[in-house]
């Protein structure tokens, strides 16, 4: 990005910016797509989509940055408040990776206003390099909570499954998107990979 949000106005900018470019793409693909497009779109001036973005890449690069941080904001701030709890050994496993499962389909898959469109751009223009990154950083937090509550129903588990649980869960995350899966935002699909997660949690108590 050329220029940073420093204020509120100019986040707006961004934000319409990147709501734009999600609904044109959405509806047209990424094929014809311009700036001058995004602009009109969005309602301004290609010289203000300018100041802040060199070219239509830079626009995706972002975009796929942000929706990336905002899912990672989501599970900190969830992993720290059951961190935080006063008796770890009361959280209820279920209800734990449940929370779980809902900040990543949300964040990866569904997502509220143009988010669902923004989390399809971002995988029909995936850096594996960036997806990996997220992914690891996830898997690594999750770790950590878990060690830390040493909750007899949700035993560490070692590099190999964790690996297997992380990558198998985010496929299902991005093909649900880009196949546009209309059971993506039932109780049904929620629930299945829930039961998914949990499978590989509970049957995780291996030998390191």
């Amino acid at each position: 990005m050329r220029k940073q949000p420093v204020q509120k106005r100019a986040q707006l900018t961004i934000d319409a910016i990147f709501e734009a470019t999600s609904q044109i793409v959405d509806r047209e693909g990424v094929v014809g797509l311009t700036t001058n497009k995004i602009a009109a779109k969005a309602g301004f001036s290609v010289g203000t989509l300018y100041q802040y973005f060199s070219s239509k890449e830079a626009i995706f690069r972002a975009m796929s940055q942000h929706a990336r941080a905002l899912v990672l904001r989501e599970l900190e701030s969830y992993l720290f408040a059951i961190e935080c709890s006063q008796d770890p050994q009361d959280v209820d496993p279920e209800a734990f990776v449940r929370q779980y499962v809902r900040i990543c389909i949300n964040g990866f898959s569904l997502g509220k206003n143009y988010r669902r469109a923004m989390n399809r751009l971002c995988w029909l223009l995936e850096q594996p390099d960036e997806t990996a990154q997220s992914v690891q950083s996830m898997v690594q937090r999750l770790v950590g909570c878990l060690r830390y509550l040493e909750h007899p129903q949700m035993p560490d588990m070692n590099e190999t499954r964790w690996f297997v649980l992380s990558r198998s869960l985010m496929g299902c995350l991005r093909s649900a998107s880009l196949e546009r899966f209309h059971h993506i935002d039932s109780q049904t699909f929620e629930n299945d990979l829930v039961d998914m997660v949990l499978g590989h949690m509970q049957m995780g108590r291996v030998t390191h």
